[in-house]
């Protein structure tokens, strides 16, 4: 053991193997769920119909919560989308980065316990970008 690196040490599908994986990753998987999201809502809005319309724009605000932060459907135009977009992966990436961090503070954790620290943080988020939306729908019809 003296010569020994420590991946040498490090037993593929182990604890150490999966804290690790949990710690690397983590930001990076909110990141690719938030990006397959916004494919299928972008896959929705490009669809005939207003149900597809309607339903993409939800799938996009799930994915990009920023949205109506800068004013999307009141202002729409490329840039906002684009700032919104990065803004939104920012985001996602250091709330799955801060759920790896204290998913891995147990003993044994892996993805699973990812997942139950990823769940309330992502909840919390999407209602609060629904919330923003309702709100600025009720201000909006009032004027």
């Amino acid at each position: 053991m003296g010569n020994c690196s420590y991946d040498e040490r490090v037993i593929h599908d182990g604890i150490v193997f999966h804290r690790t994986q949990v710690r690397q990753r983590g930001g990076l998987i909110a990141v690719g769920a938030s990006l397959a999201l916004t494919l299928c809502g972008l896959i929705f809005v490009a669809l005939p119909g207003s149900l597809f319309g309607v339903l993409g724009f939800l799938l996009l605000l799930v994915a990009l919560p920023v949205l109506p932060m800068l004013g999307v459907p009141a202002v729409s135009s490329n840039a906002t989308y684009l700032l919104a977009f990065f803004l939104s992966m920012v985001l996602w990436f250091a709330v799955g980065h801060v759920c790896a961090l204290r998913a891995t503070r147990k003993a044994v954790s892996g993805w699973p316990e990812w997942i139950q620290e990823f769940r309330p943080f992502a909840i919390g988020i999407w209602v609060g970008a629904l919330l923003s939306l309702a709100i600025s729908t009720v201000v909006l019809g009032a004027l």
